[in-house]
């Protein structure tokens, strides 16, 4: 039998855990800054059932739920990523490589329908059957035709850096 079908066999999947888990960005304006979080995250990780180590990982939340403790803010945020035409912000990756506690990940991400490849490195902590990955990133708003906020004719920083854990229990 050839090894890539055998090793396809081996593939398990797992849903992620939407209680355990959350993305974060972090928005910087001359006058403040902050984060707005969502704990709606949902997705899939496939590992291998001999090594558990990630092969694949598919992630979605909905724009509508980040939450910045500000309605006003959140409102805004909501149009100039036009939340309605747009309503989720995903992630799929192309390759992922895990040494030690270490997780190389290479993907697209598809925020406010554009699309772009991405790659950044996470960290993996095992509890048990439980696996989280964490880590962080850097997105250009203007890399996805997004309009930075502004308040008081001053626009906030192109940079928003996005911080996330997912936790996921292995079969």
């Amino acid at each position: 039998m050839p090894y890539s079908l055998h090793k396809h066999w081996d593939l398990k999947s797992a849903r992620i855990d939407k209680a355990k888990s959350f993305i974060t960005y972090h928005m910087v304006h001359p006058m403040h800054s902050w984060d707005g979080t969502s704990k709606e995250v949902d997705g899939v990780v496939q590992y291998d059932d001999k090594t558990n180590k990630i092969s694949k990982v598919a992630i979605v939340a909905k724009v509508s739920t980040f939450d910045s403790k500000n309605s006003n803010r959140d409102s805004h945020m909501m149009e100039v990523t036009e939340a309605i035409k747009y309503p989720t912000v995903s992630f799929v990756s192309s390759a992922v490589v895990e040494e030690g506690s270490t997780v190389d990940v290479n993907g697209t991400i598809s925020f406010h329908g554009v699309s772009k490849p991405i790659h950044f490195t996470a960290k993996e902590t095992v509890n048990g059957k439980r696996k989280i990955i964490s880590g962080e990133f850097v997105l250009l708003l203007e890399d996805f035709a997004i309009e930075r906020p502004s308040m008081m004719m001053m626009k906030t920083e192109n940079e928003m850096k996005m911080n996330f854990s997912v936790e996921f229990e292995l079969n």
